[in-house]
């Protein structure tokens, strides 16, 4: 070992980032006799062609793509640039596929398979993490793209805005994962070739195309292409929201609806609607992001949206409590999951589809279990709890007998615990048949007790931990089957229920209870 490689190795064993050496007996002040400066980076510097043809993988590697037989000269940058010893060591981890010589020669040797080149400075110990590595991936033989199909995650951008474009190449097996890229027209945008990042420009027109073009690397000419529209910035002067979910037209917010989309209007119509702010007067009930309100707890708020001249326009929203709204007519306020991992459950636009499991060789079951947790009650503001549901009983299918029930687990504000909404099986206060099959089955709150608890308290919430619809003991039968789930809501009165029904749902009804 040369010398300078012991005095190296003492000095990381002495973790120091800058080394130095000194000497008592040639100065008893202690003076500088040796500095070394410690690598404290190393990487590769690869040519523009073989860098375009490099990619990430699924483990977070970097990949450069080689054909049996061909060679490739690596080169590296060692950082600092002054540091005191420059010679490194060069490593394959697998030989059968890719070697690499002393001086950074790689040879691409047999495929299909990989080797990862190393290159570390030599004073360094193995352990130091100081290298650069390189998956070569290597392939007995040039296979070419077929076909390129061109994505990104909008196909609408604003002057000055960026976008990052993706390309997938057909066949899966390709030799080369990655593609140059290109623009139809630079005066609308202009694209990075290498990575791909889009970047749109002010053009004359209110609304512009521009092609986007991926071409295969491997001589193929195979391309993907994709039209992206870039926007002009037009500020806007002015700004009205629509006031249909405002308290003023007795719209009432579900906490559990978790997002509201406001509608708005703005002169003029076309303008970039990205320079309209929006705040929130308590984001402790809701925060707005874009004309998008967020509930976040119950309350009052107001939610105002401003032009960049100073114009405004706001709504006033409500959040109360005891509020349910489950209807299904938005992926994104689901709120209910399957309760056994072996229930097969599906939404739909206005309806939830269950597949129920067998209890045993006679009896299935499937019930809809509450996720987005706790769900709260308040018996004062919202006493009627019902749910509009296919019954077992009226599918055709042999059903002889079924058992609904509330299985409910809380605590109020006070700290009382109430559990069993009625107390056990089939406790509804009130029951509709409706006319497209569909049964609304009713639970008063201030008639029903809980198992444990009582009644429901008129003056404060009761915040639950588990609430959970069993849907159970359906029997005699040996086989799954489907049943929907059409809205799970609370009301205020049985007769807001029956208005309900009538009006949005739009169907006749009788009562059965």
């Amino acid at each position: 070992m040369k010398c300078y490689n012991k005095i190296y190795t003492m000095m990381l064993m002495l973790g120091l980032a800058t080394a130095s050496l000194t000497s008592c007996s040639d100065d008893e002040t202690g003076g500088n006799l040796y500095s070394a400066v410690i690598p404290s980076k190393v990487e590769f510097n690869l040519d523009e062609a073989h860098q375009q043809l490099v990619y990430t993988d699924v483990t977070g590697a970097k990949c450069l793509p080689m054909i049996k037989g061909e060679t490739l000269q690596l080169n590296y940058a060692m950082l600092p640039e002054d540091v005191t010893f420059k010679d490194v060591v060069w490593t394959s981890s697998n030989a059968d596929f890719a070697t690499v010589t002393d001086d950074g020669l790689v040879t691409a040797v047999n495929g299909d398979g990989y080797s990862i080149v190393q290159v570390t400075p030599e004073a360094l110990h193995s352990g130091s993490g100081i290298n650069a590595n390189l998956k070569i991936v290597v392939s007995n033989e040039m296979r070419q793209a077929t076909a390129i199909e061109v994505n990104a995650s909008k196909e609408e951008v604003y002057a000055g805005d960026t976008l990052h474009m993706d390309a997938t190449i057909a066949p899966d097996n390709s030799t080369y994962k990655t593609v140059k890229w290109s623009v139809s027209d630079t005066n609308v945008a202009d694209i990075d070739p290498m990575t791909g990042i889009l970047t749109a420009k002010e053009a004359d027109a209110i609304l512009s195309d521009v092609k986007v073009i991926a071409t295969a690397l491997d001589g193929s000419n195979v391309i993907g292409e994709k039209i992206i529209k870039v926007r002009k910035i037009v500020n806007p002067e002015d700004i009205t929201l629509n006031q249909a979910y405002s308290v003023g037209k007795g719209y009432y917010c579900a906490l559990n609806e978790k997002m509201l989309n406001l509608n708005y209007t703005t002169v003029p119509a076309e303008c970039t609607t990205s320079k309209i702010s929006w705040s929130s007067s308590d984001e402790s009930v809701a925060t707005v992001d874009a004309g998008v309100v967020t509930f976040k707890g119950f309350g009052a708020v107001t939610i105002t949206a401003t032009t960049p001249n100073g114009k405004s326009s706001s709504i006033d929203l409500n959040i109360p409590a005891g509020l349910i709204r489950e209807t299904y007519h938005n992926a994104n306020h689901f709120s209910f999951y399957k309760a056994s991992a072996s229930v097969k459950q599906e939404w739909h636009d206005g309806y939830l589809t269950i597949t129920t499991v067998a209890s045993n060789a006679t009896t299935q079951r499937a019930d809809l279990k509450w996720y987005d947790l706790p769900v709260t009650l308040h018996a004062g503001n919202y006493p009627i709890l019902a749910v509009k549901i296919e019954d077992a009983k009226d599918l055709g299918i042999g059903v002889s007998s079924r058992n609904l029930n509330f299985d409910a687990v809380g605590k109020s504000e006070s700290g009382k615990d109430y559990k069993a909404l009625g107390g056990g099986n089939n406790k509804w206060s009130n029951e509709l048949k409706c006319a497209d099959g569909s049964r609304v089955f009713i639970y008063d709150l201030s008639t029903v007790k809980f198992g444990t608890g009582g009644l429901a308290p008129t003056n404060e919430s009761i915040s639950f931990s588990v609430f959970q619809l069993k849907y159970a003991d359906i029997k005699t039968i040996d086989h799954s089957f489907d049943y929907k789930v059409y809205w799970i809501q609370s009301f205020k009165t049985i007769d807001e229920v029956k208005n309900y029904v009538k009006n949005v749902d739009g169907i006749s009804y009788e009562v059965i209870k």
